[in-house]
């Protein structure tokens, strides 16, 4: 069984960004400490150490990734509980990604983007981010976690086919 997508690529002012969004039936708070706190990031997505603060690294694991190092995560921004932004890194390779958080009548809304760089795959980064959002959603019910071959290569021509329309010529405008 495949998971349908629900992200895009949308134009930034810096480029294009994968970005995806998802709704909480909980308060702003609970979902920041869901994307914030280190134990409860352990049940979707992994964890991190180190002392968290705008201009600091941090060592972030992700849990479903195995045993190797952590990779560096750099806290560009934080207004908790509203908007965190954080530049990753393997090797020569970075990324910016972002949250931002709403809060009305009781429903929270999760926007997460990931800039699009050289180096971005975004047949296989874009059904990730879907996988592990949705991995977030489930920690707030009692759903199980879908598989990971729910989502690739189920997911890549979606993913592949928003790129090449958002860098499509007529698209510039």
């Amino acid at each position: 069984m495949s998971t349908p997508p629900t992200g895009r690529i949308e134009k930034t002012q810096a480029g294009l960004a994968i970005a995806i969004e998802r709704q909480f039936p909980a308060a702003i708070e609970d979902v920041w400490a869901s994307i914030t706190d280190p134990e409860r990031m352990t049940r979707w997505i992994g964890t991190w150490r180190g002392t968290p603060g705008v201009g600091r690294t941090v060592d972030f694991w992700m849990t479903a990734e195995g045993d190797g190092p952590p990779e560096p995560a750099l806290i560009q921004e934080c207004d908790a509980p509203r908007r965190l932004r954080v530049q990753t890194s393997v090797g020569e390779d970075s990324w910016m990604l972002a949250v931002t958080l709403d809060e009305a009548e009781g429903i929270t809304t999760l926007h997460f983007t990931q800039d699009v760089t050289a180096s971005t795959t975004v047949g296989d980064t874009g059904p990730g981010w879907e996988y592990y959002l949705d991995r977030l959603v489930a920690t707030f019910s009692d759903e199980a976690f879908a598989d990971w071959e729910d989502y690739y290569p189920a997911q890549e021509a979606h993913w592949l086919d928003a790129l090449a329309q958002a860098t499509a010529p007529d698209a510039a405008s």
